[in-house]
């Protein structure tokens, strides 16, 4: 899982719904090939949702994510739900929300053990410059329910290119891993860039018992 948890464990439970069938929907079949590309059949939800079906995906794919928490057996699409130029919220159909400056997870809503506030300012400068170190500023909930920050040094390196299935299209993508070192805690985070700098794809640490929160644009 690329992530060294020196205290704590990840706590998985299961949070997928029921399966039903798409095949009638003349795009259904792609798109849901696309959207949950290791399951037979979707969630019955995705079939009745009017934000989540096929047609309203494909008419506008830029508003759609798709997202990915194994630690929870969690793939679910998402929407944009607010959009504030570089910050972006998405509510997942599996009931959490995900908020984004510039592609970066600054918080997380819904998920139990949530990412309450990221500092990613220097996180995203050294992506710009192809790699480097960074320092971020990361708020969690403690035992007792209340804010606590760790700070971390970290360090981003590029991996090259990399053809990356979004779902709807398959680029070719810059891929950087980032590692960040507290006393307590270390984890790996992975971002795919277009050649403008935008992040389509992400592995993105979310808390201990979380873990990580996979994204990719469609």
């Amino acid at each position: 899982m690329s992530v060294i948890l020196k205290s704590g464990a990840v706590i998985g439970m299961a949070l997928l719904a029921g399966c039903g069938d798409l095949a009638t929907t003349g795009v259904g079949p792609r798109v849901i090939g696309a959207l949950f590309p290791s399951m037979a059949a979707p969630p019955v939800a995705v079939a009745n949702a009017p934000d989540f079906n096929p047609e309203a995906i494909v008419a506008d794919p830029g508003k759609y994510a798709i997202f990915t928490i194994n630690a929870l057996a969690v793939q679910a699409p998402g929407r944009i739900i607010q959009d504030n130029g570089a910050e972006q919220t998405f509510a997942s159909q599996s009931g959490f929300t995900a908020s984004y400056r510039d592609g970066l997870l600054i918080a997380t809503r819904g998920l139990g053990d949530d990412l309450m506030a990221s500092d990613t300012g220097q996180v995203r400068q050294v992506l710009a410059q192809g790699g480097g170190t960074a320092q971020r500023a990361v708020d969690f909930l403690d035992d007792f329910d209340r804010i606590s920050t760790m700070r971390f040094d970290c360090e981003i390196v590029a991996q090259g290119q990399e053809v990356v299935d979004l779902g709807l299209r398959q680029p070719s993508l810059s891929k950087f891993e980032e590692t960040c070192t507290s006393p307590k805690l270390v984890f790996t985070n992975i971002y795919w860039l277009d050649s403008t700098g935008d992040i389509l794809q992400s592995r993105q640490f979310v808390s201990q018992t979380v873990a990580y929160l996979r994204v990719n644009r469609l």
